[in-house]
Parts: structure tokens; C-alpha cells; sequence
């Protein structure tokens, strides 16, 4: 595929060193699935970029074995609450950052308890690989017969547990559908479990309950924050696992679209309320396939739901995604470049790239901040012990401040506040933590504000910025296909990956300084 160009379009601020904030709006996470025999090496491939908050920490690091031990009760951030089965296998992971530079304080929850907040991916010693926290929502109707509830496993809570507990896809699967099935979810959500053998996708939008659908080799598949599940046939129990009331309930809200004698369900459109693509779904299928670019109308069910049905017969899970050519870990990469898709809301991004159960055969590309203007850099998690320390740093956190500092790395922004018993909008502007610089986030951070929105400069040196993290992520990708995995143990595995990280990490903060001046 062609490297994507992005444009860039410059909003004027009148303020030396001052960067611009895109306002809050809706999380805006997209996940992408690339199966084997659409790639272009073989491997599956699937990815995520989770969006929330400009300037909010995200931190990345390998959680040891037997951080939680058997028997010990994990309290999430919204009331879930979880005794572990045996010491918890070891993990790579990301999470909001609630360490020593906030004083332990959960940025999500404002609670000071010993959790780790929003893993959103990681893989475990095991090879097992999960990405979370892709939020979606259903209709009214469903979650009046089926509410979410409360002391429910929240999207926070997901990837700490199965990657603690779970050996594998399977075993991950059966243990967040039971968990559905009891305690419940606190909201809705899409997710990946994948190892070596297999990869299941599970979306729920209701209290208790959920489908989940094994992933075959031939499909391409995208999901922006949307219910993605069509007709699907649930006699099909070996690609298939289904809460055992989904149709039940859906005819109590009087919302069943289906055929409840063939046991068949359209998900989208009994419990999403039907569906329609929105504008990061239109980027990506342009992306991904030809045959969408210059559609100004998309037809959900011929392009991107899911589906297992074809002439009231049971096939192989397929949708309309049909790239010309098989698909890159670079075509994943410039994926996420896309506008809406890759953008300064993003917090991190991952790639998981699973070729065997070896240690080896699965590579986790992890990408920091605005993934449009950063670069993913490649591990082997089953044999990486620890990561590059500008990866796991705890900061302060950004702070927002009504006059312009008199120096640091600042940007002005717009802050709903509560004034005089009432909620207004307060002009204001957002102020980098001071050790900003020895942190890889506040680095990309610094990085993409000023490049998108910083006063003084030419488009020729956008272009520029965004070629040299190109650039970086092309000697990246180059330095990491001439490893020969054959000859990597443990501590070589962990030691290229945090040289490669620190090289980086000089880069972008030599590119964002000169940027900045």
C-alpha cells in the first residue's frame, strides 16, 4: 500500500512555545484484524490505538510473575472485584499512570489503592495476547431488560485479569463470558484474545449479555467504537460462544431482528440499535480497500459487519473488506495515520504480530501518544523482563492554569469548570510536567501539539517533522527484520528492544526541541 500523506491543516496561536488542544469529545479507539492468509508474511495480525485525553500519562512496562498471588482479591477502579486462581503469569502492559509522580492516585477512579489502571493490551509468558478497552454501546431498549451493572468487570479491570490468569485464547474467552455471566460488565466493550492457534473477538453491550466469534484466516476486519456483529447463525458452537439468553432478550426488549426458529441473530441490529459508519470507518475502508474510496454512502451489511450466514446456510465468518493486496506490518503501521484515526487523543497504540507458539513468534509493536507522529517499536514479550525506563517514568500531571506561564512547554486549551455553582467554559492553558523531556510520552506529546498547531510554521517543515518519524519508524522496522529470532534469548531481547527505545527517544526529543524553537 501507499504511505499515507496526512494533511495538515494550521490554526494560528499567538504564544511562543504554546501548543493547542483538540477539545474533549468521544473516545475514539480502532481496532484493525488482519488474518494469516491476508498479510503479507503470513503472520495474524491485529492492533489497537486507544484514545482518551490529550496530555494524560500512559506508561508501559512488564508486570512480573506472581504479581498477584493466589487467592488475592483485586479491586478494580469501579467496584469489580476478583480473587485470582494461582500467582499471575508475567506480562507486558500498558496503564494510565497512578505511580509516584501523582502520589499513587488513579487518574480514572481519584482513588489511592494498589491497582493498575486501564491495562488496555499486553501478552503474557504464556502467549497469550489481549487488546481492550475498544468501548461500544447498544440500544436503550436492550440495557432496560439487561442493564449494566455496577460491581460489573469494567474495561479497566479486562487485561489485567486474563493476562494474569488465562494460558491461552480459550481459556481467556471462558473466563470473561463467565465472568459476564455472574458478576456482569459494567459497559460495553469489543475485544481480542489471541495465541498462536487462534483469535476470538467479543463484543458486549449489555449487562450480561455477549457474543464472541472465532476469527478466520481470509478476514479483514476494523471496529471504530462500533457493534460490528451482523446475522450469525449460533449453531455454529465451534466458532460461536453466545450468551444463553441473547435471543431471549432481545425479543423481551422487543428489539429481536433474526430468525429465533434457525437460531439465527442479526447482533448489530438487536442490540446496536442498527448501525451506520461512522467517519473513522469511512477513513479506514478507503484505506483498506479500493472499492470504498469514493463511496459517499456506505451499505454496513455488504462492507464491515460480521457475518457467518449465506443463503440461510452456515459459511466461514466473512464481511466486504477486500484489499488488492495483502496486507504489511508497515500497511498496519501507516493505518494508524490516518486522520481521525491517528491523532494527539491517542494515548498509545499496539500491534500484535503472531506467527508461532514459539518465544519468539509473537512480536508486540508499541507506539506512545499521538500514533500519527510516533513510532511503533517492536518486542518479543514472552522474553522481554523489562523495558526502557522512558517508557515506565511517572510524572505530574499536566496542569491546567488560567494565565500564560512565563516559560516551560505550554499550550492554551479550554477547560469546563465549575464557576459559581455553574459549569462554563474556562480559557485557559495546559503546562507540561517539568521533567517532561525525560519521558517518551511528553516527548511525542510535545512533539505533535507543536507540530500540528504551534504558531510559525511552514507547511515545509510539518512535512519535514512528519518524514523524520516516518524516517525513524523505517530504520526501526529495518533494524528489527535483519534479527535473526533464532539467535535471541531473554536478555538480547530485552536489551535491542530498550536500545532501540532510547534511540528513539533521543530522536523525537531532538526533533520536538527543534520544532518547538
Amino acid at each position: 500500500m501507499k504511505t499515507l500523506f496526512k494533511k495538515i491543516s494550521l490554526i494560528v496561536v499567538c504564544l511562543c512555545l504554546a501548543l493547542c488542544l483538540m477539545s474533549n469529545g468521544a473516545l475514539a479507539c480502532t481496532l484493525i484484524y488482519v488474518g494469516s492468509a491476508m498479510s503479507a508474511d503470513g503472520s495474524v495480525i491485529f492492533a489497537r490505538s486507544e484514545d482518551y485525553s490529550n496530555s494524560q500519562n500512559k506508561l508501559f512496562y512488564v508486570a512480573e510473575a506472581g504479581k498477584h498471588k493466589a487467592g488475592e482479591l483485586y479491586n478494580g477502579c469501579y467496584g469489580f472485584s476478583y480473587t485470582f486462581t494461582h500467582d499471575s503469569y508475567s506480562y507486558t502492559a500498558f496503564s494510565d499512570d497512578n505511580g509516584a509522580g501523582v502520589d499513587g492516585v488513579c487518574p480514572d477512579c481519584g482513588q489511592e489503592h494498589a491497582h493498575t489502571p486501564y491495562e488496555a493490551a499486553g501478552t503474557n509468558s504464556m502467549g497469550l495476547s489481549v487488546t481492550a478497552t475498544e468501548t461500544i454501546s447498544g440500544c436503550e431498549a436492550i440495557e432496560e431488560v439487561d442493564p449494566y451493572e455496577d460491581l460489573g468487570i469494567e474495561e479497566a479491570e479486562i487485561v489485567t485479569v486474563l493476562l494474569s490468569e488465562a494460558a491461552n485464547a480459550k481459556e481467556a474467552l471462558d473466563i470473561l463470558t463467565g465472568i459476564y455471566d455472574t458478576a456482569g460488565a459494567n459497559a460495553g466493550s469489543g475485544i481480542i484474545v489471541a495465541d498462536a492457534n487462534e483469535a476470538w473477538y467479543i463484543e458486549n453491550v449489555s449487562g450480561h449479555q455477549y457474543i464472541a466469534l472465532k476469527l478466520t484466516d481470509t478476514l479483514v476486519m476494523t471496529q471504530p467504537n462500533m457493534v460490528i456483529i451482523g446475522l450469525i447463525d449460533l449453531d455454529d458452537t465451534e466458532n460461536v460462544v453466545a450468551s444463553e439468553n441473547l435471543i431471549a432478550t432481545a425479543q423481551q426488549a422487543n428489539i429481536f431482528v433474526g430468525d429465533a426458529e434457525q437460531n439465527q441473530i442479526n447482533y448489530v441490529m438487536s442490540y446496536g440499535g442498527g448501525t451506520q459508519a461512522n467517519a473513522r470507518m469511512v477513513n479506514a475502508l478507503a484505506y483498506l480497500d479500493a472499492a470504498y474510496v469514493d463511496a459517499a454512502e456506505i451499505d454496513p451489511e455488504s462492507s464491515y459487519v460480521l457475518s457467518n450466514v449465506k443463503d440461510s446456510a452456515i459459511v466461514a465468518l466473512y464481511n466486504g473488506i477486500n484489499p488488492a493486496e495483502k496486507l504489511s506490518i508497515e500497511d498496519v503501521q501507516n493505518f494508524y495515520h490516518i486522520s481521525n484515526i491517528g491523532y494527539q487523543r491517542n494515548l498509545e497504540g499496539h500491534i500484535f504480530q503472531i506467527t508461532s507458539d514459539a518465544a519468539t513468534g509473537t512480536v508486540e509493536w508499541v507506539a506512545i501518544n499521538d500514533n500519527a507522529l510516533s513510532v511503533f517499536v517492536p518486542y518479543y514479550p514472552m522474553l522481554t523482563t523489562d523495558v526502557y525506563e522512558g517508557y515506565k517514568l511517572s510524572t505530574a500531571e499536566a496542569s491546567f492554569v488560567t494565565e500564560a506561564p512565563e516559560s516551560g512547554v505550554y499550550y492554551p486549551t479550554t477547560k469546563t469548570m465549575r464557576v459559581d455553582g455553574e459549569r462554563k467554559a474556562v480559557d485557559g492553558f495546559m503546562v507540561l510536567p517539568e521533567n517532561w523531556a525525560d519521558s517518551i510520552y511528553w516527548v511525542t506529546d510535545a512533539l505533535s501539539n507543536t507540530v500540528l498547531y504551534c504558531t510559525g510554521l511552514e507547511e515545509s517543515e510539518i512535512s519535514a517533522a512528519y518524514d523524520s518519524v516516518y524516517a525513524l519508524q523505517a530504520k526501526v522496522n529495518a533494524d528489527f527484520f535483519a534479527l535473526d529470532p533464532a539467535a535471541v534469548d531473554a536478555e538480547s531481547a530485552t536489551q535491542w528492544s530498550a536500545d532501540q527505545a532510547k534511540a528513539l527517544h533521543e530522536a523525537m526529543l531532538a526533533l520536538a526541541n527543534d520544532v518547538i524553537k
